[in-house]
């Protein structure tokens, strides 16, 4: 009779302890590159760079019934370009993202952030021709989350441009520099 008593006061604590684990979801990335393009005296050069980041997760909790699923997925592209004589002509990039998630799946409990900074600088001293760059940030994430009476989705895009170009005949000079900063988030 103990032995039997014994089992199902064991079996019991199982299944209460089952049903008070709760499951939670985090998850983040950074990503960041450089690209430019410099000609000095007479030439052209261009280059081009891109990244993409894919990030993704998925949370079952059985004792509760509750599933979540997250996901984070973003591209930075780059071009820069530069064609001259007699000059200085040049491109300098820096581009850089980053965002981050964090639900509790079968709960209200979810957040999310996503930012990109794209600075860069155009210029020609001097010389004839032109220099052009061009950057490009797009994001999206994804949270859905769902329990036995019913679920919740949190998504978000974003995305930012910045074009900048110089050019012009001989002699001079020319410099253009700005960013395209933005940020998104929500909970």
């Amino acid at each position: 009779m103990y032995k039997g008593l014994a089992v199902s006061a064991v079996l019991l604590l199982l299944l209460s302890s089952a049903s008070s684990a709760q499951v939670a979801q985090h998850q983040g990335f950074g990503m960041g590159q450089n690209n430019g393009a410099i000609v000095l005296g007479d030439g052209a050069a261009a280059n081009i760079n891109a990244s993409n980041v894919a990030v993704d997760q998925l949370a079952l909790d059985v004792g509760c019934h509750s599933a979540g699923y997250q996901s984070t997925v973003g591209s930075i592209f780059q071009a820069a370009g530069a064609v001259g004589m007699c000059g200085l002509f040049a491109v300098d990039q820096s581009a850089s993202a980053q965002g981050g998630q964090f639900q509790v799946p079968g709960t209200p409990v979810q957040d999310q952030y996503l930012l990109a900074a794209l600075p860069q600088s155009v210029m020609k001293i001097g010389g004839q021709g032109s220099a052009l760059g061009a950057q490009t940030f797009v994001g999206v994430q994804t949270q859905l989350s769902f329990n036995p009476w019913g679920g919740s989705a949190n998504v978000q895009g974003l995305g930012a441009s910045v074009y900048q170009a110089v050019g012009g005949g001989p002699g001079g000079g020319t410099a253009v520099t700005g960013s395209a900063n933005i940020s998104a988030g929500q909970n």
